[in-house]
């Protein structure tokens, strides 16, 4: 879920890099727009991703950014086999709010070589989805539906691509990624689960999901 957000900001990212092959005439009138051959591109680039923020939590669709807030992501699929602990899980109708609050550091691009870098810090998300899960903690089984509510800060994540630039059928370049990168560590979380279902292994699967949560950051 968290490389799905920052895939999404990867893109945002990529887009502003768009504007160096764009006339300032195909974009948004509150778009600041930087020149390739400006000496503080990395610079200039941050500027134009703020003068966008105020945008980014609807969306701006004429730029195909999508909404932000909140970001939508429909089912993300879980599957663990190890001898103690078996799960398979289902997570759907996932929403995420705080990811236009995205801090992006250490941006460095290089438009001759084609590469680029940066680190991008998440400094709250708020989620809500729902959950299916069917596994097995050695031999207590593990089974439910139900909701989590929760909060993740401080998700980080270092971003390395590499870039090749195409045309269109208008013979106009664009960027597209070719190669990337990233290693992702999961903050610290805390929240709610709320099981549709009332059994007696319902503290047992919540503390399995905390588990697995911090084995998995």
């Amino acid at each position: 879920m968290g490389g799905q957000m920052f895939l999404s900001i990867i893109s945002i990212t990529l887009i502003v890099l768009q504007t160096q092959h764009t006339t300032a005439k195909r974009l948004p009138n509150f778009v600041h727009v930087c020149k390739r051959s400006d000496p503080q591109l990395e610079k200039c680039l941050l500027q134009t991703i703020e003068s966008l923020r105020p945008e980014l939590p609807n969306g701006i669709p004429k730029m195909q950014i999508p909404a932000l807030e909140p970001m939508v992501i429909p089912m993300v699929a879980v599957n663990r086999n190890e001898d103690a602990l078996k799960v398979k899980a289902t997570i759907k109708d996932i929403q995420a709010w705080g990811g236009s609050k995205f801090v992006l550091n250490n941006l460095k691009v290089n438009l001759e070589k084609l590469n680029g870098e940066g680190t991008i810090l998440l400094p709250n998300l708020f989620v809500n989805c729902t959950y299916d899960i069917d596994g097995r903690l050695m031999v207590v089984p593990l089974q439910g539906q139900g909701i989590f509510r929760g909060n993740i800060t401080n998700t980080k994540a270092d971003v390395k691509a590499s870039l090749e630039v195409l045309k269109d059928k208008k013979n106009r370049e664009y960027f597209q990624v070719k190669d990337i990168r990233i290693k992702l560590k999961v903050g610290d979380a805390n929240g709610k689960i709320i099981p549709q279902n009332i059994n007696k292994n319902n503290d047992v699967l919540k503390e399995t999901a905390s588990a697995f949560y911090h084995q998995n950051r």
